[in-house]
């Protein structure tokens, strides 16, 4: 029983396959507490992919009343993700003002502006270097954002890395993450825990897919305390995947709730 704060639809994300009815279904079968729909909203991506990577806000408000009655008693919450760029923040925040979201990501898929989705050509650098610099771009981007509520995937940056052990730890980069993890908590803004990112380390054959319990440690040493399960979904039979192990192994380090947004406001449920 828990929110999944973090999916995607074919409707308004180019990436994702499944459709809203699709998501709804799949969220009744497993019992789900609710569901956050985040598209996707990449302004100026650096890429010619063939695909906006922005959406029209005005449509997605509009034709997710047909998504919300079909929901019936599942509550279906509207959100978005923004792809960070420093320019943008200013233009998001102001953006994001006019319209009614449940909950707002913030997240960064560029490395050296570039997206490592795409071009890899950023891996040819050592490990330590580019999470280093990914984490610093993180710390800006909590830093220099302000009208955001979960700090989408941390560890995007090491889904693609083909690095013979690619998961990112706390000690690679500790005063890195000390910054990025005080400005999260200075700001009451959450944490996500993205288990997209621990099943693409499974399928990689790791050993420790599940988020290193050092960046967790030190988050809750800092202060932290609100954290946010989002499973990034694209398909409908990955929601909540590894949820409740996550929620397990999370509540080791001291962790209770389970962050989601109503309206913009926080509200908590259970980790286990």
């Amino acid at each position: 029983m828990y929110t999944d704060n973090h999916n995607h639809t074919k409707h308004f994300s180019s990436d994702a396959k499944m459709s809203a009815k699709e998501l709804i279904d799949a969220c009744k079968a497993l019992g789900m507490n609710g569901v956050a729909v985040t598209e996707h909203y990449e302004g100026d991506y650096p890429h010619d992919i063939g695909e906006s990577q922005i959406f029209d806000i005005p449509s997605f408000f509009e034709e997710s009343k047909t998504w919300i009655e079909y929901a019936g008693d599942l509550p279906l919450y509207r959100g978005i993700e923004l792809g960070y760029q420093k320019h943008l923040c200013a233009f998001y925040d102001d953006m994001i003002a006019k319209y009614p979201f449940d909950s707002v990501i913030m997240s960064n898929h560029l490395y050296k502006g570039k997206d490592p989705y795409f071009f890899r050509d950023g891996y040819e650098e050592p490990m330590i270097d580019v999470y280093t610099r990914y984490i610093e771009e993180m710390a800006d981007m909590v830093e220099g954002c302000n009208n955001f509520d979960i700090v989408g995937h941390y560890d995007y940056i090491n889904r693609y890395a083909p690095y013979e052990n690619p998961q990112i730890k706390y000690a690679q980069c500790p005063e890195s993450f000390d910054r990025f993890l005080s400005a999260i908590i200075a700001k009451d803004k959450c944490l996500e825990i993205n288990t997209r990112s621990v099943d693409k380390m499974r399928k990689k054959g790791l050993s420790d897919a599940l988020p290193d319990p050092e960046i967790l440690k030190r988050y809750y040493e800092l202060g932290g305390r609100n954290i946010s399960l989002g499973s990034d979904s694209h398909t409908s039979d990955t929601l909540c995947v590894h949820f409740k192990e996550v929620s397990e192994y999370l509540s080791t380090f001291g962790f209770t709730e389970n962050s989601y947004y109503v309206a913009r406001k926080r509200h908590g449920e259970p980790l286990v």
